[in-house]
């Protein structure tokens, strides 16, 4: 399998170091890191990114924002999922209008269910994958 490279957009230390390493040594993904939806847009422009995973909360503004400015013109250029601590209903319609691909509860991350998080992960990218062989 091809290593996939994972853009991880969090202005959390703590959450990026924990997220990041594990989704590296346990999962085999690469890893890159941003604070900002700003740094987020170059990387995407930049590099060869798999999928991005935004936190909602970021400081220049929301990563559903974020995600209608990479994926708001109807064709998803990347995977995009969202990484929130907030309650997934109330966002869900307005991210997934926005091109978000998945939703990851910050909840699932700190009661260890990171499986569930990189398989979500391959999954957007393996569905991103396959529109594009078509």
């Amino acid at each position: 399998m091809s290593s996939y490279t994972v853009l991880l957009v969090e202005d959390s230390d703590f959450i990026t170091e924990h997220v990041s390493q594990t989704l590296a040594s346990e999962h085999g993904f690469d890893v890159e890191t941003v604070g900002s939806a700003a740094d987020t847009r170059t990387a995407v422009e930049d590099g060869e990114i798999s999928c991005v995973v935004s936190s909602y909360e970021l400081p220049d503004e929301t990563g559903i924002d974020l995600a209608a400015s990479i994926n708001g013109d109807g064709e998803t250029s990347v995977p995009f999922i969202l990484f929130t601590g907030d309650p997934l209903e109330s966002l869900a319609e307005e991210a997934l209008e926005a091109g978000v691909s998945a939703f990851v509860s910050k909840g699932d991350r700190a009661s260890g269910t990171m499986d569930v998080f990189a398989n979500r992960i391959k999954l957007a990218i393996r569905a991103h994958e396959a529109t594009l062989d078509e």
